[in-house]
């Protein structure tokens, strides 16, 4: 090959666009800054759902002890930096359910909103239905509205209530029958709460006040409610008369709260 023809292949080979090479997800860890800038990507790659399966799978490795023994997943630093980047990716995506869903399996979303209670400081060992969501702070309350509103999905979706463990169904629709009582605006953790929770300022209750966090109005909660508690209705239905029209009943509420939602001029939730 000449040296002409050497130098026009350098030349084409040089002038083509490089790929970017894929964010690995523990370069997360080692630059606190990366995942903002990552999620702020037009097309950011890993996507969000694949980085909260990658952090939550690192999280949730279980270690091996010096005698060659299989032992649950180590309670440290590591680890609860990686769930708390789930967390984030999921603040983010604004704990929208439908898209958690689309990209994330059964068990994998169950872990992500197992965090979620715990990081808003939900009371262990304590059922849903015996909270008084009135008396929670504002992040405690929604996140644990979220998971029973994901709860009752989940069992619409599966078709097969009855091979679902506890909380029951029942159980779920008394937490969300109390979500709709509350007349106040609710609140759900974002990136900056979520990063107050891993630093000193969560000390002195920031996170836990009445305007931490997003705001979801009550008629976007409540229309939310409806129409997750008119979709299990439905669904008992087929063995419970009575259920049909108790889910007519929350779909229409969803109806006109939707119309109030989305009414031209109404300024949407921050």
């Amino acid at each position: 090959m000449s040296v002409e023809a050497a130098d026009r292949v350098a030349s084409k080979t040089s002038s083509r666009p490089s790929t970017p090479l894929q964010v690995s997800w523990f370069e997360f860890l080692l630059d606190g800054s990366l995942l903002e800038k990552h999620l702020q990507k037009t097309s950011p790659d890993p996507t969000p759902v694949q980085l909260i399966i990658q952090f939550l799978e690192q999280a949730s490795k279980p270690s091996v002890n010096e005698q060659n023994q299989v032992q649950p997943p180590v309670d440290n630093r590591r680890n609860r930096t990686l769930k708390l980047l789930a967390l984030k990716v999921a603040a983010h995506m604004k704990w929208d359910l439908d898209l958690l869903e689309k990209g994330l399996t059964t068990p994998v979303l169950n872990m992500l909103l197992n965090e979620l209670l715990c990081v808003s400081k939900v009371p262990a060992g304590v059922k849903h239905v015996d909270l008084d969501l009135s008396t929670l702070p504002p992040t405690t309350a929604m996140a644990v509205i979220i998971y029973n509103r994901w709860a009752i999905r989940t069992i619409v979706l599966s078709s097969f209530p009855e091979k679902q463990n506890k909380p029951g169904p029942h159980q779920m629709n008394i937490v969300l029958e109390g979500a709709l009582c509350l007349k106040k605006d609710f609140y759900i953790h974002t990136l900056r709460t979520l990063d107050l929770l891993a630093s000193d300022a969560a000390a002195n209750g920031e996170t836990e006040s009445s305007t931490a966090g997003l705001r979801i109005s009550a008629d976007e909660l409540h229309c939310q409610v409806h129409y997750d508690l008119g979709g299990i209705f439905f669904q008992q239905g087929c063995t419970d008369q009575p259920a049909y029209e108790k889910a007519r009943d929350h779909f229409r509420q969803t109806n006109e709260l939707l119309k109030k939602v989305l009414r031209p001029g109404k300024v949407s939730s921050p």
